[in-house]
C-alpha cells in the first residue's frame, strides 16, 4: 500500500510541459523591440536582434542584417527570382518559462517558422504583422533558446519574403496548475485517506 501512495504521490508532483502560444501587440513605447515587461510580467533578459544580429547568430543563404538599423533582417530577394532561406538563433542565459520573439514592424513579408528549444511552435505568414511578439508560455523552467527560420515564401500581396526581427525576451508567468494535476491530487488525498482508514481498522 505504500508503494502505491508513492508512486501516487510522484504522479502529482510531476508536470508535462504543454505550451501555449499567442500573437499580442508590441505597442508603441516600445517599437524598436527591447520590452520591459510582456503581458504585465517583467522581462528577465532581452536577446538584442539589432546592428545585424547582436545576440544573433545568422545562417542560409541571403541573410542580411538591417542595414545597420535596429532589426535584423532575414532578406529573402523573390523580386529578382532568387529566393533566399536563412535563419537566426540565439539562447538566453537566464531560466524563464516563459519567451517572447519580437518582431520588428518593416520589411516583415515572409512566412516565418518560430521554434523554441527545437521545439516548432508554429509557422506564420507575417505579411503586415509587425510590431508584435510571439508569446510562448506554460515551458519548462530552464534556459531556452530561440530560432526563426525564413522559408523563402511570400504572401502573394507581397514581391519579398524578408522577415525582420527586434529580438527575444524571456519572461516569467505564474503557473497555472491544469485540471489533470487537479484531478490527481484528488486522487492522491482520496488514497492517502483510504489508506489511513486501512491502516487504523488493521491497527
Amino acid at each position: 500500500m505504500t508503494r502505491i501512495l508513492v508512486v501516487t504521490l510522484l504522479l502529482i508532483s510531476s508536470h508535462a510541459s504543454a505550451l501555449s502560444t499567442q500573437w499580442i501587440s508590441l505597442g508603441a513605447a516600445t517599437r524598436q523591440g527591447n520590452p520591459i515587461e510582456i503581458n504585465g510580467n517583467s522581462v528577465i533578459e532581452f536577446r538584442n536582434a539589432g546592428r545585424g544580429g547582436i545576440d544573433w547568430n545568422v545562417s542560409g543563404i541571403g541573410p542580411r542584417g538591417g542595414l545597420g538599423e535596429r532589426e535584423l533582417w532575414l532578406f529573402d530577394n523573390s523580386a529578382a527570382g532568387i529566393p533566399g532561406t536563412s535563419e537566426a538563433t540565439t539562447v538566453f542565459s537566464v531560466i524563464s518559462n516563459s519567451v517572447g520573439f519580437i518582431m520588428a514592424g518593416d520589411h516583415n513579408d515572409g512566412f516565418a517558422q518560430f521554434f523554441v528549444d527545437n521545439i516548432d511552435v508554429g509557422t506564420y505568414d507575417m505579411y503586415r504583422t509587425g510590431n508584435r511578439i510571439l508569446v510562448v508560455t506554460e515551458l519548462d523552467s530552464v534556459a531556452h533558446s530561440l530560432r526563426i527560420v525564413q522559408l523563402g515564401r511570400h504572401n502573394p500581396n507581397s514581391t519579398k519574403g524578408d522577415v525582420a526581427i527586434f529580438g527575444g525576451a524571456a519572461f516569467n508567468t505564474p503557473a497555472i496548475p491544469e485540471p489533470e494535476a487537479y484531478a490527481m491530487l484528488l486522487a492522491g488525498l482520496g488514497l492517502i485517506g483510504f489508506v489511513a482508514r486501512y491502516r487504523k481498522k488493521n491497527a
